[in-house]
This record gives structure tokens, sequence and C-alpha cells, in this order.
């Protein structure tokens, strides 16, 4: 889908063919970090507190555990790396506390009293079996710093942290330094612009290895800090042909008992892997499954990072009070949910699809678990001078709730509900695009790719069709879109482009988002994306053409030209009708796309702040922004 311009934008991965969706793949060159060095050195060292049982299993616990503190406990094997092991964590005493990352040698908590808890822990793998447990004990702590959390991540990979607000604040004078390590390995690409959640990447590490930071704060005019621990993983060295070529989560099938678990990861997430699955033999189609309940069937092709991602999606699915999303979801082979993906993406070789979990956390100790690391084509179009920012808006107000990342508050499947929505519309249309189930039976194989060649070379596919019969013809915009989307440099004439030129290019054509310049499969996905989004939930869309002032807010960006509902511009009718049609066959498309409410002009002039508030005739709207409604930002939600 679209990526929100810092503000309001998306961008596109290079290669539309292989993948598509909120854009692509992500790496280790993010040019979306400003980087700087390395983490200062501490000028103490830190110890650690050693738990051995009669097994090969060590416990390595903090000093102290408190009240309202995180802290963990990591389980280690004595002269043995994990790589090819499995772990499962289970509470067996104390106050009952969220438990977000039961797979992970790191066992990440926050004690709710000051008692006593024990802790259970299984490893299995490479002829390992063992059960062990381990009891701590809360105290009461004033420290008020909290660092969101404890964690194990694989060598290479994006990480990020975050300091909890105090009482709604951020505290003041924050400084971070890590503690000296082993072998002197230190994280690298080290982003410090916003103090209070640091970015960097993980260190090439030859064998597992603990890592500790120290934040060290003021607050209430108290000198305040606060340790976090990190665990490098080894992995295995990535052939240079994989597939997935950068480092990326350890994964694991969502539902262990599925008759797939046994080859979802090497199929679908692993960068050992040279060449696809036989995904017609392996990994056929859902649609392919027969299972009294669809939606188990689905859970039987759902891999995830933390088990909280695959529960909240089935337990999403359950929920829908249409058949959508099922629908749809049977042109897919695999879903695949970690916490190292941002932005979501489709991949056709494979048939699978990529979620974001920022779509899906319902507590605030699952959002702990997520890397914040930001899209990598989030300064793409830096040179260019205006914006193009969007929102989806119901009853006046923007349609999903926004949380502050820094403070600790849960939300509903009500309240998420939304942003996954427009998201799986977005995905699963790819999904359709490349392999609607008209086409699942006829599969000639031997692999995926062979068949999505033959559609390919015989503009099969919708989104080919949709450029042949109702083509976009404007080449501005397409220019423009390599630009915002693909990372290319702005040439001169771009650069002179003003808001208004720009709001004409758009205006003029046919695509309800400057995203659908992308590429066909994006002008796909948007049509269909804003159309179910309009229709299931009442939930309209806004896209504007806006100035680009030094300061980028809701409140200061200004409104060239807008429109709320684009879709519905009878201009665009015979093009949404065509896409809805292809997704989805047995919707009544005549009544949804008669059903879709006029569009509604944005006022010019006015900021996007101001122009939250509409009515059908703009020239008489209060335009009254309250404290609840209006954003510092322009809405960064939605992948």
């Amino acid at each position: 889908m679209k990526l929100s311009q810092n503000l309001g934008i998306y961008s596109l991965l290079a290669s539309a063919i292989l993948v598509s969706a909120c854009g692509g793949d992500s790496d280790n060159n993010n040019p979306g970090v400003p980087t700087s060095s390395t983490f200062e050195i501490c000028s103490e060292n830190i110890t650690y507190s050693i738990a051995d049982t009669n097994s090969q299993l060590t416990f390595i616990l903090e000093h102290d555990y408190a009240k309202d503190k995180p802290g963990s406990i990591i389980a280690s094997i004595n002269e043995q790396d994990s790589i090819g092991k499995t772990f499962l964590w289970q509470q067996i005493s104390g106050p009952s506390l969220e438990l977000a990352a039961v797979n992970s040698q790191v066992l990440a908590f926050t004690p709710t009293s000051n008692q006593d808890y024990a802790f259970k822990v299984t490893v299995s793998g490479d002829n390992i079996n063992i059960e062990e447990t381990v009891s701590i004990t809360a105290d009461s702590n004033d420290n008020l710093l909290r660092i969101n959390s404890d964690h194990q991540m694989v060598n290479r990979t994006d990480a990020s942290l975050r300091i909890q607000n105090i009482n709604g604040q951020v505290p003041e004078n924050i400084s971070w330094c890590m503690y000296p390590s082993a072998n002197n390995k230190a994280f690298t690409n080290v982003d410090l612009s916003d103090i209070n959640r640091p970015f960097f990447v993980a260190p090439n590490v030859d064998t597992d290895q603990l890592f500790s930071l120290k934040a060290t704060a003021t607050f209430d005019g108290q000198t305040i800090s606060d340790d976090v621990n990190l665990l490098v993983t080894k992995e295995k060295t990535t052939p240079s042909d994989a597939y997935f070529s950068y480092p990326i989560a350890r994964m694991h099938p969502y539902k262990p008992d599925s008759p797939y678990a046994n080859q979802l990861i090497s199929c679908v997430y692993s960068n050992q892997f040279v060449d696809p699955c036989n995904i017609i033999n392996e990994l056929p189609f859902i649609s392919q499954d027969t299972n009294l309940d669809p939606i188990d069937t689905i859970m039987d092709r759902v891999v995830v990072s933390h088990d909280w991602m695959g529960a909240n999606f089935e337990a999403y699915l359950r929920t829908q009070t249409h058949n959508d999303f099922v629908e749809l979801l049977q042109s897919v082979t695999a879903v695949v949910i970690s916490y190292d993906i941002r932005p979501a993406f489709y991949t056709g070789f494979i048939g699978a699809i990529y979620l974001d979990p920022e779509y899906l956390w319902l507590t605030s100790a699952q959002r702990d678990t997520i890397n914040e690391t930001p899209d990598y084509r989030s300064n793409f179009g830096e040179d260019l001078n205006y914006l193009s920012p969007y929102r989806y808006v119901k009853d006046n107000a923007y349609a999903s709730e926004y949380i502050e990342k820094g403070n600790r508050i849960n939300r509903t499947i009500d309240s998420m509900s939304y942003d996954l929505a427009d998201l799986l519309y977005h995905e699963l249309a790819h999904a359709n695009d490349y392999y609607p189930q008209s086409m699942h039976a006829n599969l000639q194989g031997p692999t995926l790719e062979n068949d999505f060649n033959r559609r390919y070379d015989g503009k099969e596919m919708t989104s080919d069709q949709l450029n042949i019969r109702y083509p976009l013809t404007s080449n501005e915009m397409y220019g423009l879109a390599k630009v915002n989307y693909a990372g290319e440099s702005a040439n001169n004439t771009q650069k002179a482009y003003t808001p208004s030129d720009v709001a004409l290019f758009f205006s003029s054509d046919l695509a309800n988002d400057d995203y659908a310049y992308s590429s066909r499969r994006e002008d796909v996905a948007m049509l269909f994306e804003e159309v179910m989004m309009s229709h299931r939930y009442g939930i309209l869309r806004d896209i504007a053409i806006t100035d680009k002032p030094e300061i980028e807010t809701s409140s200061t960006i200004v409104v060239e030209w807008g429109q709320r509902g684009r879709v519905g511009q009878p201009e665009l009718y015979d093009r949404a009708s065509y896409v809805l049609s292809q997704m989805l066959p047995e919707i009544e498309v005549k009544q949804v796309m008669d059903g879709l409410p006029a569009p509604v002009a944005l006022v010019k002039g006015q900021t996007w702040a101001q122009n939250l508030l509409l009515t059908t005739d703009p020239s008489k709207s209060p335009q009254k922004i309250s404290s609840q409604t209006e954003q510092n930002t322009v809405d960064t939600r939605g992948c």
C-alpha cells in the first residue's frame, strides 16, 4: 500500500513483478535512517547473576527485579549456540504476567507486584530435550526509568529500543552507553536523532552473545537509569543468491501441528533457500485445501516471530461479519507476520503475504516486541516541492485511533480493525491479481514462477487488463512516482513543479491515488482498497496535494487540491468496477459502485488538519478542529 509521506507518502519496490504491496523488502542499508557511529562505552562493567541447573541449561538473571520495571531471564545452553533449537516459556507461579515472547531465549516480562515468580522453559532440537524452572523475586523500586524491552535478535538486523514516557512526558537529558563486551563487538549505524528511541544494527557475531545498554536521564530533578539486555544470535551464512538475501527474524509456524509445519518457513521466509519451493505440491493455495473451518485452514499457513501475532490475526478474522478476507485469502499460500517486516509486501513467486505486526498489536507488551525501524523508503522524494498526504476518515474524524508509542495504552480489536482491514484489502488485491481462484485448478508448474510468467506474458492479470482498457495517461505523474516510490533522483523540471502543477497533473487523470503510478499492480490495489473500505465500513479516503513547509505537520501543510472519496468520482467508475468484478466475482458490483458517496472537495488554502471536518458543501463547513481530532503530523498509519 501507500507509504505515508513522513507523513503521508508511500513508495515502491523496484521489482513490481516479484514483490508488490506496501513496497517490498527492507535491507540493512536503510536510507531512511540517519546514522552516526556506535554507542559510547559505559565507564563501568555490568555483571549478571547465574543460576545453574542439573542439565546443560543455565539461567542468566538480573541482580534485581522490581514491580513495574521491565526485566528478563535468559536461557543459555552451556557452550552451544541457540541455532536449530526451540524455546518455550511458561509461568508456573506468581501473579499472572503477560509474556509476549515465549518462543525466545530471552523471556521479557514486567512484574506487577512485589512477589515471587517462577517460570519453566522447554528447550528442544539438535538431540536436546530439556525442561527447567527458575524463580525470581520482585522488590520495590522508585527508579522511574524503564526501557522497552529486553529481547533476542538476529545478527546484522535492524533494531530499536524505546524509553517509556513518565506520566505522559519524555524524560529529559537522556544519554545512552553500551557496557563493555567480551569481544569488543559493537552496534553500528546508531541513530539517536530521537534520543528516547534509538535505532541501530546488531553486529555480526561468531557465537551467540549478550550485550547490555544503559540509559540515563533526569525527571523531576532526579537522575534515573535503566539497563536493557539484547541477545544477538549467530545465524547460518546466507548464500549469495538466496531469495531473501538479508538477515531475517527467526520464525515458527503459528500452529505446530499444521500439516505444512515442516515446510512453511523454508518455503516462505528463510534466507537459506535459493529457488522457490514447488508450491503446487509442497504448499498449494489455501483454496486447494479442505477443512470444516476455513479459518483453521488459513491459520495452518501462518508463520510468526511471536505467537501473539497469529492469535490476534485469528481473533480478527473471527470477528468479521463479512466473508471478504476469508475469500480473498484463498489465493494465498502463506501469511507471514514478523517483528522485522516493514513495510508489508506480497511475493508473486511464492504467493505469500507478509504483514507488519504494527497493525495487529493489542497490548503495550505486544507492541514492545515490534521493531520501529522506519520504512526504508522514508526519504524518497525529498527534493520535490509538494506532499501528497492521505488518511481514512469516518464521520469527519480519523477512522483509527492514534496511540503514541511512548505511552502504555492497550487497544481493542475494534480500535485496530480499520487499519488492518485496509492493509488486508490492499495486499490480498495483489494476491488475487496474480493468482485468482479461477486459475488454481489449472496450474501447470513446475513452479509458481512458471505459471506467473505465462500469465504475465499473456497479459492475463487484472492489472494488465486495467491498463489496456482504462490506462492512466499522465507522464508527469509516472515520472514523479519513480522519484517518490522507487527512489530515483528528481530532475530539475520535477524539482520546479509547484503544488498547483502536480494537482493539475493528478486531478485530470483517472487514478485514485498517486501511488497508482508506481506500478500497474498498485493501481489495482489502491482502487480495490478504497472501494472496499467505503463499502464495508463507511470509511472514506482523503487524498491531497499540499505545499511542503520546513516543518511538516497536519497544522502546517496547506491543501492546494484534495478530495474525500475520490474513488466515487464518475470518471473512475468503469476502472473501479472492473477491478471489483475481478477481485470478488461474487459481489454485486453495480450495487456497490452506485452506493459509493460522491466525492467532496477539500478546501484549498486551509491546512490538512482544518480539512478533517467537511460537509457536502465545503463553503459552509465551520472547519472546527478539537484537540482530540487534530494530530501533530500527517497520518503515518497504514502501509
